[in-house]
């Protein structure tokens, strides 16, 4: 799925970037964050996740970057889906991760007042601005069936 047309250079052309994205789950819950406003698509709303770093796998890079946005330790488990964006600079291959919580369910207070990272109701998330990229997964999230 390609979320954005590129204009000028041609997607193939252009360098890819991979990107891991934790969906932090405990029982009816996911955690979810606010892009910060300089970034691309400033002040919306994300999951967790970053760039992967040279020599790291993309579980390895979900599970850093869930800590290092929401000071949770998590486990990897499972692939959910994959998107991609292709913009005028580069093209986005996005990977979505289930994550489990492996210790305290706490956000730390850093990633709450750095990255607005909080729990949210799965069924909450069709009242957030996800990038488009996020879309199927979103309704995906609000499709599942509730913890019993």
């Amino acid at each position: 799925m390609t979320s954005a047309a590129t204009r000028g250079a041609e997607p193939a052309s252009l360098p890819v970037r991979e990107i891991a994205v934790a969906l932090i789950l405990d029982a009816d819950r996911v955690v979810v964050a606010r892009r910060a406003a300089a970034q691309h698509l400033g002040g919306r709303d994300e999951f967790p996740g970053g760039h992967r770093e040279p020599g790291e796998s993309l579980e390895e890079c979900c599970v850093r970057e869930a800590r290092e946005e929401t000071g949770l330790t998590v486990r990897v488990v499972g692939r959910v889906a994959k998107a991609g964006h292709v913009d005028a600079r580069r093209r986005l291959e996005i990977h979505f991760f289930e994550c489990a919580c492996t210790g305290s369910r706490e956000i730390s207070a850093a990633a709450q007042a750095d990255h607005g990272a909080h729990w949210i109701e799965r069924a909450r998330l069709a009242e957030l601005d996800f990038p488009p990229a996020n879309a199927a997964v979103v309704r995906a999230l609000i499709a599942r069936p509730a913890s019993p």
